[in-house]
């Protein structure tokens, strides 16, 4: 993969400016209406579908990398089935999460066993977050190559691809966190920085994903 690649393409557009500003002005929206929990959803949706493009015309080896902000509707659906894919591939911690929070909710917060039962639950979701960050990226790839939500839940597929490819995907892993580390220090250097490098970060990890995929499917 070029890893630079993926941090410099967007700057290579001539029109960088506007588009950046406009997933900035849409995370704004949707930071300053979150109250109203729907406009935060909505704006989490749109950045997801237009990553979700930059991941497709990065597979399918399209010129212009950074789309336009012209296909509301697209941009709304793609990002919802993102979002179901995540969703679902959590499934398995969500459910672990419920039958060990049950219990854990009538137990006292000072006791030894919620004190256990909290650390086991707080492991269980840190190795379950490392899965998905090799899990996710194939299923979006998948799903964005071929254009067929449940192309990214062909499990065996994804398994397949990841596992004949392992190389590719730690390496896609620990970029994602690298990247959203970096993007995280908008916060801690400049309170309004993060409406830059979210979005920026964004790109970044779609790039990334179309590329891993790329050479995991060996195209």
């Amino acid at each position: 993969m070029d890893i630079g690649k993926s941090f410099s393409f967007v700057f290579e557009d001539n029109e960088w400016i506007t588009k950046v500003l406009i997933a900035m002005g849409i995370l704004l929206g949707g930071t300053a209406l979150g109250i109203l929990v729907i406009p935060a959803i909505l704006a989490a949706l749109l950045l997801s579908g237009y990553g979700l493009e930059i991941t497709r015309r990065i597979i399918r080896g399209e010129s212009q990398v950074l789309p336009e902000w012209d296909d509301w509707g697209t941009l709304l659906s793609d990002g919802l089935q993102v979002a179901i894919i995540g969703v679902v591939y959590a499934l398995p911690i969500i459910a672990v999460s419920i039958c060990l929070g049950t219990p854990l909710s009538f137990m006292s917060e000072t006791s030894a066993a919620a004190t256990i039962f909290g650390s086991f639950m707080g492991c269980l979701d840190l190795l379950w977050g490392i899965v998905l960050s090799f899990l996710l990226p194939a299923a979006i790839g998948k799903f964005a190559a071929e254009g067929d939500l449940g192309a990214a839940f062909r499990f065996g597929e994804v398994l397949v691809l990841i596992r004949d490819n392992l190389t590719t995907y730690v390496v896609l892993a620990l970029m994602v966190w690298v990247t959203w580390v970096l993007a995280s220090l908008g916060v801690i250097v400049c309170l309004v920085g993060w409406l830059f490098t979210i979005p920026y970060a964004t790109f970044v990890v779609s790039h990334l994903y179309g590329q891993a995929y790329l050479q995991a499917s060996g195209q």
